[in-house]
């Protein structure tokens, strides 16, 4: 249980310092298979943040009314489903790319590196149940939120796959285009 937490610790580290833009904090993932099956653990501590995210949606207009239990349901398979299939997905890009030797270290990075980017977006949506800020405020921030979620996410990418931008946007094209094919699908069961 400690080292669990230890490692934790230290990817979380990891991943501050590559959104401080310190490429050195590469050095706090563990690159191994090891490594790489212990950072689905990130997936535990953004489910909780995933389910504030559910249950304060910016409203545009009045709410439509839904089974709410379904809505989690659903969406807690999404979850799920997004995780395990961005690796899927990117394994025989990064392969393509020449840097298949990289990737178990890739995604142990791409996994810890979602934990703040969760946060963030949890933050918004705490804010926003609070009623301080105006809708459009509120839209301003999540997109604020979402576009440093992709520069973070691509800035990533080329670190840990040694690549350059052009072709670390291919893998964050990758994971865009996965998840609004998630939203759709998920968005047409409930």
């Amino acid at each position: 249980m400690a080292a669990a937490f230890t490692e934790a610790w230290l990817a979380l580290t990891g991943a501050l310092r590559l959104a401080r833009g310190d490429p050195r904090g590469l050095a706090c993932f563990d690159p191994s298979i090891d490594g790489f099956w212990h950072s689905f653990r990130a997936m535990l501590l953004c489910y909780p943040l995933y389910l504030i995210l559910l249950s304060f949606p910016v409203q545009l207009g009045p709410p439509e009314p839904i089974d709410e239990f379904r809505l989690f349901a659903v969406e807690s398979i999404r979850f799920v489903v997004a995780w395990v299939a961005f690796p899927l997905l990117v394994l025989p890009l990064v392969d393509w790319l020449g840097r298949g030797n990289r990737f178990l270290g890739f995604i142990t990075v791409y996994n810890w590196c979602q934990v703040p980017q969760t946060v963030l977006f949890a933050i918004v949506a705490l804010v926003g149940a609070t009623g301080l800020l105006s809708t459009d405020a509120i839209l301003i921030c999540d997109l604020v939120v979402g576009l440093g979620a992709l520069v973070y996410g691509w800035y990533i990418t080329r670190v840990a796959l040694a690549l350059g931008g052009g072709r670390a946007a291919l893998v964050i094209l990758a994971d865009v285009a996965l998840a609004t094919l998630l939203t759709h699908v998920s968005m047409a069961m409930y």
